[in-house]
């Protein structure tokens, strides 16, 4: 069966059914069944095969092949392999250590150091508000820890804020204000965790090449080097 034929074959059904749902009737065997398509658990389970395979934002009705299934720890580290290539191709060198790996620790964040600081760097990892608009959501979250240096960094950055979300094309988040004032100064961007769950590698790995690659020259202006 063809694209459009499994198209002409479900609004075919589609039809039926609501014609039958308005009579209060709707059984399944009272649609007609049509030659370009065969009996209905055949379109059937190619729908349900479609809908699990097909890819986010592909815009075709082939059916793809799933990627396997990874674990958060191999998700991360495949997106910071793809985002420090990114940013090598614009001279950006990015480290990062993983020492819970080693020990067999799961590790729900990662640490990247693109600067000489040990206190100014940025992270990448899984979290779930407890309060605020975000409260109960799984997000992936992407931030720049500024913690301590409120007036030599963290508030000139501000100041920059609105052009480096232009650029960006995205809006960034801060601390809440009670955290704030115990001296944890953080800029993020924050992602629906169902980017994870489809194993977007590749667009999580831009993100975050993006979100340092405009956000580490404000710094580098600022003396963060």
């Amino acid at each position: 069966m063809t694209d459009r034929e499994f198209l002409k074959v479900f609004r075919q059904q589609k039809e039926a059914f609501l014609k039958d749902f308005e009579k209060g009737t709707h059984h399944l065997r009272s649609a007609p069944v049509t030659s370009a398509g065969g009996d209905y658990k055949k379109v059937l389970d190619w729908f349900e095969r479609w809908l699990r395979e097909e890819r986010v934002n592909t815009g075709s009705f082939e059916v793809g092949t799933r990627e396997p299934a990874r674990s958060f720890d191999q998700f991360m580290d495949e997106v910071l392999a793809v985002a420090r290539e990114k940013l090598g191709d614009k001279n950006i060198n990015i480290t990062y250590s993983l020492p819970g790996q080693r020990l067999g620790i799961s590790e729900s964040w990662k640490c990247i150091k693109a600067f000489g600081s040990r206190d100014i760097y940025y992270r990448i990892g899984r979290t779930r508000p407890r309060k605020g608009p975000r409260r109960g959501e799984d997000l992936l979250v992407i931030d720049l820890v500024m913690d301590g240096y409120k007036k030599q960094v963290f508030l000139p950055l501000l100041a920059q804020k609105e052009a480096i979300e232009r650029e960006l094309g995205e809006t960034l988040e801060r601390e809440p204000p009670k955290v704030e004032t115990t001296g944890k100064y953080r800029l993020k961007l924050l992602l629906p965790f169902e980017v994870v769950l489809r194993n977007d590698v590749h667009f999580v790995a831009e993100k975050l090449a993006d979100f340092i690659a405009v956000t580490k020259p404000v710094l580098n202006g600022l003396g963060v080097m």
